[in-house]
């Protein structure tokens, strides 16, 4: 017998159907599950109807709290009675009316899958949508969730507005605490920011449980604007951009958010993978991107479609990348500077108060201003200047400066101040110091001659040698440490003659000052300064580490483990811009301003005790910090 062939398989072609539409309703009904984004819906379809006013309320009734949503657009289009035609809305799910209006009437409508009112299923029990015709009669449309039916009759009363009424409710237990009026004007701020500035639509809020009303205002954002471009031109639209360096004031969850024609999609552009990385991960940074053509997620609305779209959308944003970190440099520089200059300020004042408090002999590193006590062995002999103040000026305690010096030069009169300079001298040991007194009358003339000079080493050891009455000695010492030096001047006897008397009181007459007139009586004055012997490049008394707190700047240097250095040379704290302490303390500027204080205490101890222990380098460093976190 013949074999038989076996059969050959056939193709099957066909089209794709929904095996159970109830499964499916039940699908996209929970697909949201955001009950602000819910409320955003029935905002947006309200938009959509060409509403200029929107009103929100959340009240109670018998118990239980309902939401409202009532707006005066056009309502819901009519069927072939004039009546709204809730037959095709409930009948039609994923077929909304929006996307067969012609382009004219398309323009600004942001409503195309026709899920909208599904969302109330993340709010309430029931939902009931309230709209008139030209007749005037209105009807309403109720959907329960989790109910496969609907309902629509006509119902009695009247829409002063003239648009719809959505009313939800009781709202869900999960969900009635989270929609309270200010949280639904905060969200509804940033989702629809710039649909409200498009449209000018006015939305209030109307919080009756909590007694609180507020209208809907477009989210400003803190920062300071990039200059960067505003648009980014693609074949198939433009990106609108709209990018701020964050400011403390802030809100701690800011970001860079994607939106489609003036409604926010993603929080976070960062949601997305091709931006997961600088400049759109930096936390600097807060605005928006805004392209029209990106395509959504039906199902959440939260979501993007990789199609052609979004390409273009990630190439304009990839080609704007090196000019938001160009900008992001400069603006950080800048804020740097003058947030390095206020913290220097800062820094420096309360070490100045520290170091003030703390032993002399043993903090000899940085020299400190201060405005110290007359030193001499009378009252009104000048102490110590502040800097940036003439050496040759004369102040005297209690008093106003002293009057300007005659136009006519003057013969110098009685001896009324001696100075020393310079007048924070810092040598290495074995080094040796030149000092010069300069002997003065009440009114800063120099005295140059009639004057004699006795110098001596009240503090510290060292050497020192002075002519007899010279005016000028040299000091040195063989070890680190300080060295306190002393001149006494006097008059010469006779230096005045028999006339000294008589010149000391006209002295007085001229200058005003009752003390000159009794110089007679107190010819001998004195003076001190503090001579330091550091073993430091920056011991030489020309050199910057004679000026006083040194000042610091950043240098990055990615992956190392040091925080701070002091250069003795330069007289400043370099500090590690990339260390990751630096950037943590960043997130606040008292943080920032306590951190850089205490690298400013680690480098004064290291200078002042280069030789210590660990331990007793540790116990200075608390010493210091203790007398500087008041002021930080």
């Amino acid at each position: 017998m013949p074999r038989s062939s076996a059969a050959k398989p056939q193709t099957t072609t066909g089209t794709l159907q929904i095996g159970d539409q109830w499964n499916a309703i039940n699908i996209i009904a929970h697909s949201q599950t955001h009950p602000l984004k819910a409320i955003c819906e029935l905002t947006e379809n309200a938009i959509d109807a060409g509403a200029t006013h929107v009103h929100i309320l959340r009240r109670r009734h018998k118990g239980d709290v309902y939401l409202e949503v009532v707006d005066n657009g056009r309502g819901v289009a009519p069927d072939e009675d004039g009546n709204p035609d809730f037959l095709r809305i409930a009948t039609h799910l994923c077929d909304s009316m929006k996307r067969h209006l012609d382009a004219q009437h398309r323009q600004g409508v942001h409503g195309e899958f026709g899920i909208g009112l599904l969302s109330f299923w993340s709010l309430g029990s029931e939902l009931r949508m309230i709209a008139g015709g030209p007749t005037g009669v209105l009807h309403e449309l109720e959907l329960t969730r989790g109910g496969r039916t609907y309902t629509i009759r006509p119902v009695r009363g009247q829409l002063p507005t003239g648009g719809t009424r959505v009313i939800v409710g009781p709202l869900l237990e999960a969900t009635k605490k989270l929609v309270t009026g200010e949280k639904v004007a905060r969200y509804l701020s940033a989702e629809l920011r710039d649909r409200i500035r498009k449209t000018g639509v006015k939305i209030e809020v109307v919080d009756r449980v909590s007694r609180s009303e507020q209208v809907v205002t477009p989210r400003e954002f803190d920062g300071d604007r990039l200059e960067i471009p505003r648009r980014c031109k693609t074949p198939l639209g433009d990106v609108q951009v709209e990018l701020y360096m964050r400011c403390e004031s802030s809100q701690p969850d800011a970001a860079i958010a994607l939106c489609k024609d003036g409604t926010r999609v993603l929080r976070d552009v960062c949601e997305l993978l091709p931006f997961q990385h600088a400049p759109w991960n930096d936390g600097r940074l807060e605005g928006l991107l805004d392209f029209d053509p990106l395509t959504l997620a039906p199902g959440t609305r939260s979501g993007i479609v990789a199609d052609d779209a979004f390409d273009a959308f990630v190439a304009a944003a990839t080609a704007l990348e090196p000019e938001i970190l160009v900008a992001l440099d400069q603006r950080e520089q800048a804020e740097t500077d003058r947030a390095s200059r206020q913290i220097l300020k800062q820094v420096h004042k309360a070490f100045v108060t520290a170091l003030s408090d703390l032993p002399s002999a043993d903090y000899i590193f940085f020299d400190i201003p201060t405005l110290a006590p007359a030193l001499g062995n009378r009252p009104g002999v000048r102490g110590e200047s502040l800097p940036g103040e003439p050496d040759d000026s004369i102040r005297v305690a209690g008093q106003a400066p002293s009057a300007a010096p005659p136009l006519l030069p003057l013969d110098p009169g009685p001896l009324h101040s001696v100075r020393i300079t310079p007048r924070h001298p810092r040598r290495p040991p074995g080094g040796t110091c030149q000092l010069t007194a300069v002997a003065r009358d009440a009114l800063g003339i120099a005295i140059p001659e009639g004057v004699l000079f006795a110098w001596r080493v009240v503090e510290g050891s060292g050497r020192l040698d002075a002519d007899a009455d010279a005016a000028t000695c040299q000091v040195t010492a063989d070890a680190i440490g300080v060295m306190t030096v002393e001149v006494v001047a006097r008059e010469a006897d006779g230096a005045h003659g028999a006339s000294a008397a008589v010149a000391a009181n006209s002295w007085g007459a001229v200058t005003g000052d009752a003390a000159a007139s009794e110089a007679r009586h107190a010819l001998e004055i004195s003076d001190r300064v503090t001579v330091k012997f550091l073993d430091d490049d920056a011991a030489d008394g020309n050199g910057p580490g004679g000026r006083g707190l040194p000042s610091y700047r950043l240098e990055p240097e990615h992956g190392q483990p040091w925080r701070s250095r002091y250069d003795g040379k330069a007289n400043e704290i370099i500090i590690n811009s990339s260390h990751r302490d630096f950037l943590a303390s960043k997130s606040s500027v008292g943080k920032h301003r306590r951190y850089i204080g205490k690298l400013y205490a680690k480098e004064v101890v290291l200078s002042n005790f280069p030789h210590e222990s660990p331990a007793q380098a540790l116990e200075r460093l608390i010493e210091v910090t203790l007398r500087t976190e008041d002021a930080l």
